[in-house]
C-alpha cells in the first residue's frame, strides 16, 4: 500500500469512528490546539467475545494526548522562532580576558609544584612550605611584580637587602635575580622565578637578623640563647601590609641601644679602614674607604689610629653584632644584665641604668652560661647543695680517701636510698653568702652573695663554678624585690633560718657575653674573650682573622 492511500486509509477510519465518539470539543490554552471533550457513553450489542473484542478496540484512556483535527495534524511545524525554548537552552558565552598577571599566576604555581632551586641552602622547609601556603592564599597573585617590572615595595626590600653589609650580614646571601623584572619580552616563568626568590631572600634575611646565621648551641654547650626567628609566611604577611616594606624588613635587626652604637661603629671603621682592606663592590659602582681615596688622589695617608688600627675589629664588632640578635627583641621595662667578660652587673629601668655593681663569673672549665631567664624568687640563708659536676669531680674522690671529709669541711651528707647529696648548711661560711636570687633554667645557675668578698677587688673575677656571685646583693635585693624589703629589712632575716620571698613581678635576667661595647661618651671598650667565643663565632660565620 502506498504512503498516500495509507494515510487516506487512516483519516478515513477515524472519520468514521467520530459519531461513535461524541465529544465537547475543547481548546488546550497552552499549545493553542484543540482537545476532544469526554467520550459519549455507547455499547456493542452480542455476545460476551463481541464485548471483549469491542473493549480491545476501545479508545485511549483520557490522560494520552489528544488527536487532532486532520487539517492541524497535517499542517507542517513552524520553524524555531528567536526566542523560542530550543534558543534559550542554549548558553551564552561568556567572554574572559586573560591578563598578564594571569600569565604570571599560573607560572607561580607551576613553579611551585616543581619548586627545584628556587630556595636558599639555609632557608629551613618550614620557611619553604609556609612561602608555598602563603601564594596559595592569595591565589598565586605576585607580591613583588607591577607587570614586568619590580612595584616600588619591592625596590624597597631590594635595596634593604643591598645594604645588608650594615647591619654586619652578608649582602651575596640575600641577591635577587640577576634577569630580574624590568626588561621587555620576559616570559611568566621568568618573572614567577624571580618573584618566589626575591620572597624566599626577603625572609631569610628576616631570619638572619633574629640570629638564625647560626646554631649557637652547636657552637658551646654554654651557648643556650632561646631565639626569636619568625617564620616565612609571618614575614611576607608583615611586608605586604606594610606602607614601607624595606623599612619592615630593617626592623628585624636588633633596636637595642648597644646593638644601634656597634653598627655605628662598624660604619666608621669601614670609613677609615686600610688601603688594603677589601673593597666591597655594589651593583652601582664601587665604594672605596678614605685611605684609597687619598692613595688615588696622592695625598698624604694618616695611619689608622687606635681601635681603629686593630685589623680584627671589624669581625669582632661582626661577632657581637651577630649576640645582640640572639636576645629577646623586648628585654623588659625592668631587667637585670651580666655581661661575663665585662664583670659586670647592671639592672635596667625604662632603658637606664638604675644600679651597676661588680660580679665573678664562672673559671674557663666551668664556665657562666649565656641565656635569658625570668627571675622568680629570692631566699635568705639559703643552703647549698652541691652540683653534681663539683660532687663528681672535688668531693666524691677525696671522701674515698677520706670518708670524713664532707663533715670535717662543714657540710652534710644526706642519703636518698642509693643516692646521696651534699649540702651545706646556712651560715657565714655557706657558698652562697646570705642570699641567692633564682631564675630557674637547665643550667642551675643564679645569682648569689659569696663569703669571699675580697676577691671582687681582683681585675680578672673568672673563680666560680658557673653562677654568678654579686657584689653588694642587698642592694640587688633592695631593687628587686619591692619597696616592702628594704635592704635594712633583709639584713635583720640574717641567721633566722632559710626564707623565700617571691618578687611582686618576675624580673627577666640576660646573661651576655659582649667582648665590645659602646659607653655612654661614645668611646669603644674592649674586654678579653675569655671563653674563645669570638673565635667559635667567627670562624662560623666565615670571617677572616
Amino acid at each position: 500500500m502506498g504512503r498516500g492511500c495509507g494515510a487516506a486509509w487512516f483519516v478515513g477510519l477515524w472519520l468514521a469512528a467520530a459519531p461513535a465518539l461524541a465529544m465537547e470539543p475543547g481548546q488546550d490554552a497552552a499549545l493553542g490546539i484543540p482537545v476532544p471533550g469526554e467520550p459519549a457513553p455507547f455499547s456493542l450489542r452480542g455476545t460476551t467475545e463481541v464485548k471483549e473484542a469491542a473493549s480491545v478496540l476501545d479508545l485511549p484512556p483520557p490522560d494520552l494526548p489528544a488527536v487532532p483535527p486532520v487539517a492541524e495534524a497535517l499542517k507542517p511545524a513552524d520553524p524555531v522562532r528567536t526566542g523560542s525554548l530550543g534558543e534559550l537552552l542554549l548558553p551564552t558565552p561568556v567572554e574572559v580576558v586573560l591578563t598578564a598577571g594571569d600569565f604570571v599566576s599560573g607560572a607561580i604555581e607551576n613553579r611551585l609544584a616543581d619548586d627545584k632551586g628556587i630556595w636558599p641552602r639555609r632557608l629551613p622547609k618550614a620557611d619553604r612550605e609556609a612561602i608555598a601556603a602563603f601564594y596559595v592564599a592569595r591565589e598565586q597573585r605576585p607580591l613583588w611584580l607591577a607587570s614586568t617590572d619590580w612595584n616600588a615595595g619591592a625596590s624597597a626590600v631590594i635595596r634593604r637587602l643591598e645594604l645588608a653589609a650594615e647591619e654586619g650580614l652578608d649582602p651575596a646571601d640575600y641577591r635577587p635575580l640577576a634577569i630580574g623584572p624590568g626588561g621587555e619580552g620576559q616570559s611568566p616563568a621568568e618573572l614567577a622565578e624571580a618573584e618566589l626568590k626575591l620572597s624566599a631572600a626577603v625572609a631569610l634575611y628576616a631570619r638572619d637578623a633574629r640570629g638564625g646565621r647560626l646554631n649557637p648551641a652547636r657552637l658551646s654547650g654554654m651557648l643556650t640563647p632561646t631565639l626569636e626567628l619568625p617564620g616565612a609566611g609571618e614575614v611576607l604577611a608583615r611586608l605586604a601590609a606594610a606602607e614601607d616594606p624595606g623599612a619592615a624588613l630593617e626592623a628585624y635587626n636588633p633596636s637595642h641601644p648597644g646593638y644601634v652604637a656597634l653598627k655605628r661603629k662598624l660604619a666608621e671603621y669601614r670609613a677609615n679602614r686600610p688601603a688594603t682592606a677589601p673593597m666591597v663592590r655594589r651593583k652601582r659602582g664601587i665604594e672605596l674607604t678614605t685611605q684609597s681615596v687619598a692613595i688615588l688622589n696622592d695625598a698624604p695617608v694618616t695611619p689608622p689610629r687606635g681601635a681603629y688600627a686593630n685589623p680584627r675589629l671589624e669581625g669582632d664588632l661582626i661577632v657581637n653584632m651577630e649576640r645582640w640578635r640572639w636576645l629577646p627583641s623586648e628585654l623588659g621595662e625592668r631587667y637585670v644584665s651580666v655581661n661575663i667578660p665585662e664583670y659586670r652587673l647592671r639592672l635596667f629601668e625604662g632603658g637606664h641604668v638604675a644600679h651597676e655593681t661588680r660580679v665573678i663569673v664562672g673559671k674557663t672549665d666551668t664556665q657562666t652560661p649565656v641565656f635569658s631567664g625570668l627571675m622568680e624568687y629570692a631566699v635568705v640563708n639559703p643552703s647549698w647543695y652541691v652540683p653534681p659536676s663539683i660532687l663528681k669531680k672535688e668531693f666524691l674522690p677525696k671522701m674515698a680517701e677520706d670518708p670524713n671529709y664532707a663533715a670535717r669541711q662543714g657540710y652534710q651528707v644526706v642519703r636518698r636510698g642509693n643516692s646521696i647529696s651534699i649540702r651545706q648548711p646556712p651560715g657565714e661560711r655557706n657558698a652562697l653568702g646570705f642570699i641567692k636570687f633564682m631564675f630557674p633554667n637547665g643550667h642551675a645557675v643564679y645569682l648569689h652573695d659569696t663569703p669571699n668578698r675580697r676577691l671582687f677587688s681582683t681585675t680578672r673575677r673568672a673563680y666560680s663554678h658557673g653562677c654568678v656571685r654579686v657584689e653588694n646583693p642587698f642592694l640587688l635585693a633592695d631593687f628587686v624585690l619591692g619597696s616592702e624589703w628594704s635592704e635594712q629589712r633583709l639584713k635583720k632575716l640574717i641567721g633566722r633560718g632559710e626564707r623565700t620571698i617571691f618578687l611582686p613581678q618576675k624580673l627577666p635576667v640576660h646573661l651576655t657575653y659582649f667582648t665590645l661595647s659602646v659607653d655612654a661618651h661614645g668611646e669603644l671598650k674592649s674586654f678579653d674573650d675569655l671563653y674563645g667565643h669570638d673565635n667559635r663565632i667567627r670562624r662560623a660565620l666565615g670571617l677572616n682573622g
